[in-house]
C-alpha cells in the first residue's frame, strides 16, 4: 500500500491537463481513502467518453498520483485511491506556472482551486532562493 506522498511531481506540458482531472477528483473523494468507483461514474463527472476516463486514469496511475485497481469483470468495481492532497497538487501546478513564467496562469488555478494555498505560494514565491 502506498502512503500519501509529500512532493508532488512535475505536471509540465501535456501531463498539467491531467493535474485539472486529479483535482476534480479530489473534489469527490478522500485522500488516503480506497474508494469503490465506476469508471462511467468518472467518464460522467468529468463529462468525457468511457475510453477517455480509462486513458486518464491510466496516466494518473502511471504517474503516481493514484493508486487504481480496475473492476475486471461484470459486478466487479473499480478501486481509487489519491495519493496527494489537493493543496499539494494545486502548489505543484502553480510552481510549474512559475517555472514556465506564467504568473497569471498560477495565481488562476490557486484561485480557481484551492484559494487557501494563496498565502504560502505568495511566501515560497517571494523566497529568494528561487
Amino acid at each position: 500500500m502506498k502512503l500519501l506522498k509529500g512532493v508532488v511531481p512535475l505536471l509540465s506540458g501535456v501531463k498539467m491537463k491531467y493535474g485539472t482531472y486529479y483535482l476534480q477528483l479530489c473534489d469527490l473523494f478522500s485522500t488516503e481513502e480506497l474508494v469503490e468507483v465506476p469508471l462511467k461514474r468518472l467518464a460522467d463527472e468529468w463529462e468525457i467518453t468511457t475510453r477517455y476516463a480509462k486513458k486518464i486514469i491510466q496516466e494518473l496511475n502511471r504517474e503516481d498520483f493514484i493508486e487504481w485497481t480496475p473492476g475486471i469483470g461484470r459486478g466487479n468495481v473499480s478501486r481509487i485511491r489519491l495519493l496527494y492532497s489537493k493543496h499539494d497538487v494545486v502548489f505543484g501546478m502553480a510552481k510549474d506556472h512559475v517555472r514556465r513564467r506564467k504568473i497569471h496562469e498560477a495565481f488562476s488555478v490557486i484561485h480557481n482551486h484551492a484559494p487557501e494555498v494563496k498565502e504560502n505560494f505568495v511566501d515560497w514565491l517571494s523566497d529568494p532562493s528561487l
